[in-house]
């Protein structure tokens, strides 16, 4: 970034989020990382000072692939259609400033050097267009860009041969884009024939940020020299005309951009006023708070097949968040009886902007029953975690539910309104084995204390509570009651004392003490 003294006015068009994301850290504290990549498995490749660290496993560990390269420093990954991994980096020393993996970064070996026998061996952009079979490789370093018609065992010279290409690609018209940042070079350059010929078309500098979106504009993060300031500047009709978007200005710029499957933008702007991560849901008109300020500046971001947006920092390691599109991520949903109690259980393995759950029962004819089942009922709601890559657990219980087979699922519902349901899953609470009267709670008690017991088939049910000297003080239950756990609150306007109460149904009889304490 070149270096300018100037007054500013610093201004960034935002609203708040519903939900601020939790970042987590995932590792690699004190590496300088320059760039990552994610491959369809999940696979989460870091291109950092002296090589690349890879892991298997969302971040959890991390190991350094570094078999056959000799680089000094790895400026960009990019993973093709095929997995294949392509790597540019400086390389002071003759030999290969471009690498190529095809087992995962297990093993590297050059594929270029210089391309033209000159002494810097220093490659900053690589990408495939399309990536697919059959597409174009571009490389840009020190001299220049570069084509591939061959999958890079020849290489094309362009028209553009000077340094500091980046951010090569082509939007949805047709027409290729790279910036440029390095002073007497800085410009937004386009292409009309696939990347052959380039013309300067804005004399923007191009810091280190740009970002082809799916409408076909492009956004470019830029200094204007004329303003004096920094902007997120946009371009509408193929690169004839840049203009700034004025969500952000000053010294405040952007270091990078990703763009999701829903066609959400994320940024990492990096300055002295808005430091963080932020999200445009409207092709970057404006821009949402997305978390993660406070840190060393952001140097890159990813995002992976899942959603997962990930931030690679400057000596501050690696962080990872729930974008947009990843949703509540159900792990498990469980259900068990405990006498007449049905207990739900549910795990989520991630959430995004989260606020609960709606816990619903099969309702049909004034009972719930699956055979003549004919609608759902909300029996309850758990609050959600918003936004979370943390496993988090719920549960919920369904009182006092009488013998037969139940179907239960959730409503997963975001802080828009929008929701989602669960499978539904099935139990059978069954009539208790027993009869059996629990020890009041609590005991002792002032003035309120409950009485749990279970009943195992139906019948005529007393329950009465008796003082000291025998005498009854007061009837709670004296009726009929259908087998299975019940409960009853007994608020005693009564001297404190020790008192009896007794469970009678058929032939089963049961008494325990409890103390009334004022």
């Amino acid at each position: 970034m070149k270096k300018y003294i100037i007054s500013f006015f610093a201004l960034l068009s935002i609203t708040a989020f519903t939900q601020t994301p939790q970042w987590e850290f995932m590792g690699l504290a004190g590496e300088e990382i320059y760039d990552i990549a994610v491959d369809d498995s999940g696979n989460v490749y870091v291109g950092s000072e002296g090589g690349v660290f890879k892991s298997t496993d969302n971040g959890a560990t991390w190991i350094f692939k570094n078999n056959g390269l000799q680089v000094g420093a790895v400026n960009k990954l990019f993973i093709d259609y095929d997995g294949n991994i392509y790597l540019g980096g400086i390389l002071f020393n003759p030999g290969y400033g471009l690498y190529k993996s095809t087992d995962g970064g297990e093993n590297w070996f050059g594929i270029a050097d210089t391309l033209n026998n000159n002494p810097i061996n220093y490659f900053e952009d690589i990408t495939i267009i399309p990536n697919e079979p059959g597409g174009i490789i571009y490389v840009s370093n020190y001299y220049g860009v570069y084509r591939s018609t061959d999958n890079g065992i020849t290489w094309q010279s362009t028209n553009y041969s000077t340094p500091c290409a980046k951010h090569i690609g082509i939007n949805q018209n047709g027409f290729m884009f790279f910036g440029n940042g390095c002073a007497s070079w800085f410009g937004l350059y386009r292409s009309t024939d696939l990347g052959l010929n380039w013309v300067r078309h804005t004399f923007l500098s191009v810091e280190d940020a740009m970002i082809y979106l799916r409408d076909g504009s492009v956004l470019a993060g830029c200094y204007d020299p004329g303003l004096g300031s920094f902007g997120i500047y946009k371009t509408t009709n193929d690169g004839d005309n840049w203009f700034n978007t004025n969500t952000i200005s000053g010294l405040d710029y952007p270091s990078d951009f990703v763009l999701d499957t829903n066609d959400d933008i994320y940024v990492f702007i990096s300055g002295l006023n808005f430091d963080g991560v932020y999200l445009s849901l409207n092709n970057g008109n404006s821009w949402e708070n997305y978390g993660l300020s406070g840190y060393h500046p952001v140097t890159c971001l990813a995002i992976d097949s899942s959603g997962y947006i990930w931030a690679g920092s400057h000596l501050d390691g690696v962080y990872r968040t729930a974008g947009r599109t990843v949703p509540v991520e159900l792990a498990s949903f469980s259900a068990e009886t405990i006498n007449n109690n049905v207990l739900l259980s549910w795990v989520t393995a991630s959430e995004i902007n989260n606020n609960g759950f709606e816990i619903e029962k099969l309702v049909g004819s004034g009972q719930y029953a699956v055979g003549n089942a004919s609608s759902w009922a909300k029996i309850g709601f758990v609050e959600g975690n918003g936004t979370t890559t943390e496993t988090k657990s719920y549960s919920f219980i369904d009182k006092n539910v009488s013998t037969g087979i139940y179907q239960y699922r959730l409503k997963q519902i975001d802080f828009d309104g929008t929701f989602e349901y669960s499978n539904a899953i099935e139990v059978t609470v069954e009539n208790p084995k027993e009869y059996y009267l629990s020890q009041n709670y609590p005991n002792p008690f002032n003035p309120e204390t409950k009485i749990n017991y279970v009943i195992k088939e139906n019948g005529f049910v007393q329950l009465s509570v008796y003082n000291i000297l025998g005498q009854v003080v007061k009837e709670l239950v004296n009726e009929i009651q259908s087998a299975g756990s019940h409960s009853v609150n007994f608020n005693a306007d009564l001297p404190s004392g020790v008192y009896i109460y007794k469970l009678q149904t058929g032939d089963y009889i049961s008494s325990k003490k409890m103390l009334l304490v004022k």
